[in-house]
């Protein structure tokens, strides 16, 4: 079942009952006041009809019997209204103007009600349709006769009254049953066309169009809740999209890696093959050898730095305080030696400060960057380390005059697997994961790093880690 329909349905039910029990009650209320009114009428005029009796009783010359039929008689003919008058004696009837009435009077239960000369008692008369008469009853003792005089007012108006309500009544709560199913059927409609819309909104989502959007824009809850339908749909678009872009850089990845195993493996093999089923002078014997070990330590060099990408992409950084100037002063002190065998020089400007990183890694970051430098160099070159204090890190910035970079290339050399030159990169024994590694290091440290380069020129690379400072 629709929302919009049990919405009608309820709207209708809800209206039916209000309307039924307002109804009942108002034709309640009417009837019984109207009975009410009849009640204290019938009491009036039997007070009347027994003032008039005593008053004639008094001045006429009849005796009892005759008298008081007689004025019941004038009453009678005189009153204009329907009454029936009853006489009775002894409980006996003697006088009345019926006129093929049919009353029905309990004149034994009206005699034990009666508690004495002047009381008034009211009774009723029914029959299948509902009430009749009212009758009044009073007692009266003329020359130690004991008189009841009732009075029968027709009050059966009163009951077709609310024969007629009750008509109005089912008429009226037939028209309103069906204004009340078309208004509810429209207002259900105004009210639900926008859950409608989130409706299509959930589909083309389901569907995959994760670009739709319901946006309505109301007022109410469903604005509000539409809002936030969008916002979701948003960030599941620009999660799914992550998603996407995770799996196809992983796709690069894995296709790079295979690639990147198979040329080493493939030569291992050849090598390995030649020296097992062929004789090869000393020469020949020391350059199959000397390849299949620098291939080697190329697949144990990717291997490593695998490792520690998967090792920093799962650790939970502990950063304690460091000194990144006694840290650059050591590494460039260390690699000095090894550098100037290559006809490379390294100097370094620090500034003093503390400030939080996690030391084995900005050593990992900072050895790769300066190798990277290294690489780019034909056996001569100058490479400079600067590190600056920042309010929340430190900066380190590492240019040297290398060959440097095409535009083109800056975007993709955080790839994993990516050379600028990969003929030269392998001739040198690079992995193509080195930056990859800086990039993951950056990026754990809330930092980031950008490249500036020019082929023939050189490269500077600046990286600002926002560990936090620490005050001397």
């Amino acid at each position: 079942m629709s929302f919009r329909l049990k919405i009608t349905i309820l709207t209708t039910l809800l209206v039916a009952l209000l309307f039924s029990f307002g109804s009942t009650i108002m034709i309640h209320r009417s009837y019984m006041d109207s009975v009410t009114r009849e009640e204290k009428e019938a009491v009036d005029n039997a007070q009347m009809v027994n003032s008039v009796i005593k008053i004639s009783y008094e001045s006429g010359s009849e005796t009892g019997d005759e008298q008081l039929i007689q004025t019941l008689r004038r009453l009678g003919t005189y009153q204009t209204s329907s009454d029936v008058f009853l006489l009775y004696k002894d409980k006996r009837l003697i006088y009345g103007n019926i006129q093929r009435k049919n009353i029905g009077i309990d004149i034994e239960k009206i005699s034990r009600e009666m508690t004495g000369e002047g009381d008034i008692y009211v009774s009723y008369d029914n029959d299948f349709a509902g009430l009749k008469y009212i009758i009044s009853s009073s007692e009266m003792i003329v020359d130690d006769d004991t008189y009841i005089i009732c009075i029968c007012r027709d009050v059966s108006y009163v009951r077709d009254m609310r024969k007629k309500l009750h008509q109005m009544f089912i008429s009226s709560f037939i028209i309103l049953l069906f204004a009340s199913v078309i208004i509810s059927w429209l207002m259900s409609t105004f009210l639900v066309r926008h859950l409608s819309r989130l409706t299509k909104a959930t589909r083309e989502i389901a569907d995959g169009n994760l670009s739709y959007r319901s946006n309505i824009d109301t007022n109410d809850e469903i604005g509000e809740l539409s809002h936030d339908f969008d916002k979701m749909a948003e960030q599941l678009e620009g999660n799914v999209s992550l998603l996407e872009e995770a799996a196809e850089e992983k796709d690069r990845f894995m296709g790079a890696f295979t690639h990147e195993l198979k040329t080493p493996m493939t030569s291992i093999i050849g090598y390995a093959e030649l020296l097992r089923t062929q004789e090869l002078d000393e020469q020949d014997r020391e350059d199959a050898l000397q390849y299949i070990y620098s291939e080697a330590k190329r697949l144990e060099n990717m291997s490593l730095k695998l490792l520690q990408l998967f090792v920093v992409d799962k650790e939970k950084l502990e950063l304690k305080k460091v000194s990144p100037q006694d840290m650059v002063e050591d590494i460039v002190t260390h690699l000095r030696p090894t550098l100037s065998e290559q006809n490379i020089s390294i100097i370094c400007r620090t500034e003093e400060g503390l400030a939080m990183l996690e030391p084995d890694l900005v050593r990992t970051l900072l050895i790769n960057l300066i190798d990277n430098a290294r690489k780019a160099m034909d056996k001569k070159g100058h490479i400079r380390v600067d590190q600056k204090m920042e309010p929340d890190g430190v900066t380190f910035i590492i240019t040297d005059n290398g060959k440097g970079m095409p535009k083109e290339a800056i975007a993709h050399v955080t790839e994993a697997f990516y050379r600028v030159d990969k003929a030269r990169s392998r001739a040198q024994g690079g992995a193509g994961l080195g930056l990859s590694l800086v990039s993951k290091i950056v990026e754990l440290h809330n930092g980031d790093i950008d490249f500036s380069s020019e082929p023939g020129v050189g490269t500077v690379i600046t990286v600002t880690l926002r560990g936090g400072a620490v005050d001397v």
